[in-house]
């Protein structure tokens, strides 16, 4: 009877856990992202002395039924090495105050909106030493960290972009 009761009890708390629904209202990054960048209009590399800053206009749509009230976006430069490494912002984070991001507000469902931040949104410099690495794949990751005051919740969303070709045609 105890071996039985221990069982049931185990299975509870394994069922338990797997049925916990992490969706609150704490900032996360969700897959299933409802924003998507559905157009580029500018997507390149620039030199900044020893350092390149990736710059991004283009738009980006709501595929979602929520009316997100503030939506803020960012970008990031991921670069993934031949050996398999993934290099990061936190990798080559340069410490000044770059890489603002776009605020969009009352962004309803199906909508699209120009993503620019007046001027482009950009990234960190990244150090143009790395043109020396084997590259094997960059993308552009946006996050956008939204606010839906109907259903009370705050999250962070993530859509990307590949730019290997924009990364490969540096000199």
């Amino acid at each position: 009877m105890r071996k039985t009761t221990t069982r049931s009890f185990v299975l509870l708390i394994v069922l338990n856990f797997l049925s916990c629904n992490s969706k609150g209202n704490d900032s996360q990054t969700i897959q299933n992202s409802p924003f998507k960048i559905t157009k580029t209009i500018k997507s390149t590399f620039e030199r900044h002395g020893d350092s390149y800053k990736y710059y991004f206009i283009g738009e980006a749509q709501n595929n979602s039924t929520n009316i997100y009230d503030d939506v803020y976006t960012t970008l990031e430069v991921q670069m993934e090495l031949e050996n398999g490494r993934i290099i990061t912002e936190r990798d080559y984070d340069s410490g000044l105050m770059t890489g603002f991001g776009d605020t969009e507000k009352v962004w309803k469902p199906n909508e699209v909106r120009k993503i620019d931040d007046h001027g482009g949104l950009d990234s960190d410099f990244i150090p143009a030493h790395y043109k020396e690495y084997k590259i094997k794949k960059v993308v552009a990751i946006f996050d956008f960290s939204a606010e839906d005051l109907l259903n009370h919740t705050e999250n962070t969303f993530t859509d990307t972009v590949d730019i290997t070709k924009q990364w490969n045609s540096l000199k």
